[in-house]
């Protein structure tokens, strides 16, 4: 099977129609944002991982 370049699988098997059903859910944030979000709390919470030589 040839796989996208990008990386991005062609099918997902990800079902949200029973949160959207029994909660409301309903996604607001795009996967590009969400992403930039996680990396900026995972480095404030963990940190950077740079080291300084000082």
């Amino acid at each position: 099977m040839k796989l996208p370049r990008n990386g991005d699988v062609p099918f997902t098997h990800a079902d949200i129609s029973l949160a959207q059903r029994e909660f409301g859910y309903k996604p607001t944030t795009d996967l590009q944002t969400g992403l930039k979000k996680f990396v900026r709390w995972y480095e404030k919470y963990y940190g950077s991982g740079k080291k300084s030589d000082h």
